[in-house]
């Protein structure tokens, strides 16, 4: 090994506390500030830092690129410490060289399968650019994707993967309730892809909250497959669809109905309210429609009930009395219901006072391709009126029930007079 992986060994047989990544690898790849590179062409050597490994509880992320010369499969004291290893978070594996990709191979499979083991510890892992030549190949990601049980983000990009090749893998992430950052950017599923998919959004164990489908030949079809799954999905807030192939404006409409179904108050109610970032392009200077744009921002509200809310004060001017009827049966119902109609507004002039309160934060994957000024006067200075409309509602309510609302002392009245004459 040369002098600068020789110091990095050292390090690592020392468990220096500074040094936090590691990188089997040239020196051409990316690193943190904290990491260091390893390289050698003598086996041996990586059988030692192997061992070195094993006992180092400073380590947080291992890269390996997969034309890194000298390691091969031969070398088990060097998996057999990444097996061992207590503190490693990140495993990236790289296939990418000179414009090429790199197989997979015996190397990367015996790395996974050493995660496979200690599936304890693994938080990320990134598959980038890989050849991966064979369906037993696949079988050994699909596994460890499976058996990963605190894995919170996978990447897997530019690895040339088609929608058959993604259903076995998406059966191996649906068990995996963790899983919250899912970035398959740069394959070629296509519609067929959407559909499992979409299958997972769906599911109620999915927790998903950022997803990166870009440049993977989706069309109109598979898109509007994923819109519909989003229908019961409160738990996505960050979707990337740029370099697709659907027509922008079709795909617009699609989410327009699914974060504001405006049919009527039960619909917009059980629209989808967690949505708040959505990539349809990477043109900066195309902008989506204002209407959807609004959506996207006011869904970033922390109070999901506020944002539904809001939503139907401002699709709804007129809350319709029939459907406040519904809420019971029989005429006593309806004339109870009065009290949780006064409480729904009283609640809506709550949301409404807190149109400027803190909204999701974490802005680490930015989808949204729409100007936040652009749309400001489209909700944060809408004019809700919901106390003129409170006292609407109260007065189309007792117009629809007059009997129940006179005086018993009225009536009797009435009917004295009737027999005095």
């Amino acid at each position: 090994m040369d002098n600068y992986s020789q110091e990095t060994y050292r390090r690592i047989e020392r468990n220096d506390d500074t040094l936090t990544e590691l990188g089997i690898c040239n020196t051409g790849a990316n690193l943190s500030d904290d990491g260091r590179f390893f390289t050698s062409s003598n086996g041996d050597d990586y059988s030692r830092l192997g061992r070195s490994i094993q006992r180092n509880t400073n380590l947080r992320t291992l890269y390996v690129k997969l034309d890194s010369i000298g390691l091969s499969i031969t070398n088990s004291g060097f998996f057999e410490g990444i097996k061992n290893n207590s503190s490693i978070r990140k495993f990236k594996l790289s296939g990418y060289s000179d414009d090429t990709r790199s197989p997979i191979g015996d190397v990367g499979c015996e790395l996974l399968k050493s995660f496979q083991e200690n599936n304890s510890n693994l938080a990320t892992l990134r598959i980038w650019a890989c050849n991966i030549r064979n369906a037993s190949e696949r079988v050994i990601i699909n596994t460890t994707l499976g058996s990963c049980t605190n894995l919170k983000t996978f990447n897997f990009n530019y690895n040339n993967m088609t929608g058959e090749e993604l259903l076995p893998m998406v059966e191996a992430m649906r068990g995996n309730r963790s899983l919250e950052v899912l970035n398959l950017w740069s394959n070629r599923f296509g519609t067929v892809g959407c559909t499992p998919l979409a299958t997972l959004l769906a599911d109620s164990n999915c927790n998903v909250h950022t997803l990166s489908l870009g440049d993977n030949q989706i069309g109109n079809e598979g898109a509007n497959t994923l819109v519909n799954s989003l229908v019961s999905n409160n738990k996505l807030k960050k979707l990337e669809l740029g370099l697709s192939e659907f027509e922008q404006s079709q795909v617009e409409d699609a989410f327009t109905g699914v974060l504001c179904n405006t049919s009527n108050i039960n619909s917009i109610h059980s629209s989808n309210h967690t949505l708040e970032k959505l990539s349809l392009n990477l043109d900066e200077e195309e902008t989506m429609g204002i209407q959807l744009a609004s959506l996207l921002k006011m869904n970033k509200g922390n109070n999901k009930k506020y944002v539904a809310i809001k939503k139907i004060l401002q699709h709804h001017p007129n809350i319709d009395v029939d459907q406040l009827f519904e809420w019971g049966s029989g005429d006593e119902r309806n004339l109870m219901a009065l009290p949780y109609v006064i409480d729904w507004f009283d609640r809506a002039g709550e949301a409404v006072k807190h149109d400027d309160e803190s909204v999701s934060s974490d802005d680490s994957s930015d989808y949204s391709d729409s100007d936040d000024s652009s749309v400001s006067n489209n909700n944060d200075n809408y004019d809700y009126q919901v106390e003129e409309r409170k006292l609407t509602a109260i007065y189309e309510f007792t117009l629809a029930m007059p009997v129940l609302f006179i005086p018993s002392s009225h009536t009797n009245t009435d009917n004295k007079k009737r027999k005095a004459s």
